[in-house]
């Protein structure tokens, strides 16, 4: 089968280069919202999945070509394919279903298929847009791929597991797909199918460094109320072994000339035995590359950084979230502010450290946001990243904010459920003004010679 993968945009090519213009100072602070630009890490791994499986698959970027919808139209028409399948997250649902209209218009032959965390999450709401066939939930992989063998070969769909669809003016919503749990079965993503050469040139811009992402495992077993992972990697944590995410780490430092990684994983140093023998296996096999990656403050352990240190480690990444006592509460982040600045102190003295901030977290007041602020200042971190909450369908915040009837369940505005923008109802701070917090807050971290803003003043 000719099968065409998207990876829509947040904006469209000229909106996404006027934004990164704008924002540039933010940017380069370490803001990853106001203009989010990463791999298509999930669809490298479902095209490899896919080509050893004998299927022809090309990738559209349009993050990392900076397409617009026009040469959108273009591509999908000459790529002529049987399959389009479409990525879609929350804040990207309105995208991913203009694409699915795009794809109607040009390729009308071609089957479209959604597949990710709000497909998984609302398959009915995304099923009832006529220009989608089918949702599949979950992890994709073996779904797909069953999807894709039994459309060219003529056979039924009717028990592929995750595979949601309409029939006679009914919708079928299935399970979500079975996870994979050995991931060493999977193929390597194939960092060749996007621009990665973009998305490499982007990191040398901003940290001055040839780097770039990498996803080594998949699940999480926290319970942050604000996050919705666990909907479609579920809860248990699963992780290549040790030598395989060393193997290919070499294999791209050797491809692309690259000088670092980062790992996006939820959680990196889950299991202290896979870790320490990761890094054993980085220093033995002196592979040489600078390495960051994101961790819970309370798995901090100084022994276990030091050897991570030693093996390339260069920057921890942490999900502080907050400075107010209530809302660590909320969040079920585990941590007190005093064990957060106790761990960030500890971790400065091997590493650099990056923080992830959140402001407008439900039931906060300016007093909550006040308490964030300073709390970022006194940790003196490397780096910092801010967001405002966004409620995410699937999370057990989306769940406690429907039962306070604050939103009603799958009526979302979608284009403010942006990480940068403020949601109506969910906080006490009115979204103007929690705006215009942010704004302020973003300033001064990322304008050396900014003045701490009045409102905001410690």
């Amino acid at each position: 089968m000719k099968i065409l993968l998207i990876n829509p945009a947040f904006y469209d090519g000229n909106d996404f280069r006027n934004r990164f213009e704008d924002y540039i100072d933010w940017i380069k602070g370490g803001n990853l919202y106001v203009a989010p630009f990463e791999p298509p890490l999930g669809l490298s791994f479902l095209t490899a999945y896919m080509k050893e499986r004998n299927h022809d698959v090309t990738i559209l970027d349009m993050q990392g070509s900076l397409m617009d919808s026009e040469e959108l139209a273009i591509r999908i028409a000459e790529a002529n394919p049987d399959i389009i399948g479409i990525t879609a997250m929350t804040p990207t649902i309105p995208e991913a279903l203009q694409v699915a209209a795009i794809s109607k218009k040009n390729a009308p032959q071609a089957i479209t298929v959604l597949g990710g965390v709000h497909p998984t999450l609302a398959p009915a709401e995304v099923l009832a847009d006529k220009n989608v066939d089918f949702v599949i939930r979950g992890e994709g992989e073996e779904s797909f791929a069953a999807l894709a063998d039994a459309l060219a070969n003529g056979n039924s769909t009717e028990n592929i597991s995750g595979l949601c669809y309409r029939s006679n003016g009914t919708v079928i919503i299935r399970e979500k797909s079975n996870l994979i749990e050995d991931l060493n079965t999977l193929p390597s993503p194939d960092y060749d199918a996007f621009p990665v050469e973009r998305y490499i040139e982007h990191n040398k811009y901003l940290r001055s460094v040839r780097g770039i992402s990498m996803i080594v495992s998949r699940g999480c077993p926290f319970q942050c109320t604000f996050c919705a992972v666990h909907q479609t990697m579920g809860r248990k944590w699963r992780i290549k072994s040790p030598q395989r995410v060393v193997d290919e780490v070499k294999d791209l430092k050797k491809r692309f000339q690259l000088e670092g990684i980062w790992f996006k994983d939820s959680i990196f140093n889950l299991n202290r035995t896979w870790t320490k023998e990761f890094c054993k296996l980085m220093i033995e096999q002196n592979v040489d590359i600078k390495w960051q990656a994101l961790t819970r403050v309370d798995l901090i352990d100084e022994e276990e950084l030091v050897v991570m240190k030693e093996a390339g480690l260069t920057q921890l990444d942490l999900g502080i979230e907050t400075g107010s006592p209530k809302s660590l509460i909320r969040l079920k982040k585990g941590i007190t502010v005093d064990k957060i600045k106790e761990k960030v102190r500890l971790a400065r003295k091997h590493v650099n450290v990056f923080g992830f901030f959140m402001i407008g977290i439900p039931g906060e007041d300016e007093g909550d946001v006040q308490q964030t602020f300073e709390l970022a200042k006194s940790l003196d971190l490397d780096r910092w990243t801010w967001s405002i909450y966004s409620p995410l369908p699937g999370s057990t915040l989306y769940e406690e904010l429907i039962a306070e009837g604050k939103i009603e369940p799958y009526r979302l505005d979608h284009h403010q459920v942006h990480f940068t923008e403020a949601y109506e109802g969910i906080c006490a701070i009115a979204p103007e003004r929690l705006k215009a917090l942010y704004r302020e807050i973003n300033e001064y971290f990322y304008n050396k010679e900014a003045v701490v803003p009045q409102e905001l003043a410690g």
